[in-house]
């Protein structure tokens, strides 16, 4: 059964072993089997399936993906070409690479309206197994996927998850997505934010030319979906979805360059342009947020919250080691202060304002509270720990420096209830950090709450470019921060974290990104042990 059909998606802390029904277990049930969890619905769907028929022939160009594993299932996804009208596919799913034990095989719809694209939620598997799987129309057939489901909830097994973000498809090769293609042992692969970029630099290693002006401006909804076009048809980014399942959030590129609470930045004082590149606004920015939302859904193996179709902040498990925790830096945000000011300070930084809105972090410190997992990993866009150009001055706004006084009652929370083990993963900020997150920001006024690994970016330009600075200059800004304890402004690259009983380690990696198909190697590696907020560096 199509997710769709429900307008929901199943809960990501399977019930499938609860041995309550219950209505969450009685969904679970009916998306494991097939069944109707709502019989006008779903008999309308299954009529409309009926009259759809198989395609006869398509290309499956953006190859395959799958995602949010739970122990007995996964959400499937992949893109039909071109095709002009809503066609049945196959999906099989099997325990061999070569389909000789095929466990599931369906229909599944590749919807004219949503790009093309089709997903389906499968369950029925077998807990902490791996699999394969593949879609065809009647004479094609789509690349061959893997996934390994979640451990079961009550499994002690250890975690490793993959996190990157920020890949713009000018600034470099996707070299780091084909190198957690390669990682082993990979439960999961996280991207903390810009997928995609809105816009064109019209320079780097290769040009993007999205869009109906063929500029790479992106406003309107078939932009948006000709924008994941061009980045999904990119070979490596490919073999990394095909490799493992992923899951998504959004930062700012996936609609406009540092939008917040409903506007563009702060920083763009014209309503009629853009923000960052100037360019004519094309259609209202809300409308244009609209388009992004949507695409966002319908390129990524993602279902969506019944009532709720632009939430994507969740609790995700992983056995007994592992709470994935996800916020939403962008949609429930005031807008930044001081005019969204760089490296010139802002003294209205630590003044009351919303970064994550007061019912999502309502949500988040109850769920923190109240995880049972060893590990509560918060996979947040922006950076916690402060980045400062003297004691209590922010070098930027656009990070949790410019909403200070909520992070400050997200940290004391922490400290103060007895929540253990809380390690922030981040993206956005085109630069390898770790360190500690202090409640104030800066560790000689402030509690140390929480260790926090930055991934760098996947191949777009850091501080130096965006700010001319030079090396001694920026050492001399690392200098001011001690809570920082590692850094690299130049290297791109991702993270990988292993979360078990004893421990949690996390090795930041690096990548050329200029060169096309290099690989990875370990630039920094960091142990976190149980109960200690600050981490040690081991290499």
């Amino acid at each position: 059964m199509e997710l769709d059909a429900l307008d929901g998606r199943p809960d990501l802390e399977s019930l499938d072993e609860s041995r309550g029904i219950g209505r969450r277990s009685f969904l679970m049930g009916a998306f494991a089997l097939g069944a109707a969890a709502s019989g006008p619905v779903n008999y309308a769907v299954a009529a409309r399936r009926r009259r759809l028929p198989l395609a006869k022939q398509g290309r499956f160009d953006l190859g395959v993906a799958s995602g949010f594993p739970r122990p007995r299932g996964i959400m499937l996804w992949t893109r039909l070409d071109e095709i002009e009208k809503s066609s049945q596919l196959k999906l099989l799913v099997s325990t061999d690479s070569k389909f000789r034990d095929v466990v599931e095989e369906r229909t599944v719809t590749a919807r004219a309206d949503r790009g093309g694209t089709a997903r389906s939620f499968v369950g029925g598997l077998k807990p902490r197994e791996e699999y394969f799987y593949r879609f065809a129309t009647e004479n094609s057939k789509s690349p061959v996927g893997r996934f390994r489901t979640a451990p079961p909830l009550d499994s002690n097994e250890k975690i490793r998850i993959a996190f990157y973000s920020c890949q713009n498809y000018e600034a470099g090769f996707f070299n780091a997505p084909l190198a957690i293609a390669n990682e082993p042992d990979v439960d999961l692969v996280v991207c903390l934010g810009d997928y995609i970029y809105e816009y064109s630099d019209d320079h780097g290693v290769r040009l993007d030319r999205s869009g109906r002006n063929k500029d790479g401006d992106t406003q309107f909804l078939d932009e948006y979906r000709d924008k994941y076009t061009v980045y999904k048809r990119d070979k490596f980014l490919q073999k990394m979805h095909a490799a493992h399942p992923f899951i998504a959030v959004w930062d700012d590129h996936e609609v406009e360059d540092n939008h917040a609470d409903g506007k563009p930045s702060s920083a763009q004082s014209d309503p009629n342009k853009t923000n960052l590149k100037n360019l004519p606004r094309r259609v209202s920015y809300l409308q244009r947020r609209a388009n992004a939302y949507r695409a966002f859904f319908e390129f990524h193996p993602r279902g969506t919250f019944k009532g709720d179709r632009n939430r994507i902040y969740e609790d995700y498990r992983l056995g007994k080691q592992v709470a994935l925790v996800l916020t939403d830096e962008r949609q429930y945000r005031d807008q930044q202060p001081c005019n969204d000011a760089i490296l010139s300070g802002c003294t209205d930084a630590e003044s009351p304002r919303n970064m994550l809105g007061e019912q999502q972090r309502n949500w988040f410190l109850r769920t923190l509270k109240g995880s049972r997992a060893q590990w509560k990993l918060w996979g947040t866009e922006l950076m916690v720990m402060s980045l400062r150009l003297a004691p209590g001055v922010p070098a930027q706004v656009d990070a949790w420096d410019g909403y200070a006084a909520e992070r400050r009652t997200i940290l004391d929370y922490i400290i103060d209830n007895g929540v253990k083990d809380v390690v922030a993963i981040t993206g956005d900020i085109h630069t390898f950090f770790a360190g500690t997150a202090y409640t104030t920001g800066d560790k000689p006024t402030g509690r140390a709450a929480l260790p926090e690994f930055v991934g760098g970016s996947a191949t777009s330009t850091g501080i130096p470019e965006a700010t001319g600075l030079s090396d001694a200059t920026l050492n001399v800004l690392a200098g001011v921060n001690p809570h920082i304890d590692f850094y690299d402004f130049h290297k791109r690259g991702y993270g990988v974290v292993e979360a078990g009983r004893s421990g949690l380690t996390c090795e930041l990696k690096s990548v050329n990104a200029l060169i096309k198909g290099q690989p990875s190697s370990t630039i920094a590696k960091y142990n976190v042990t149980p109960g200690n907020p600050v981490p040690q560096r081991v290499s």
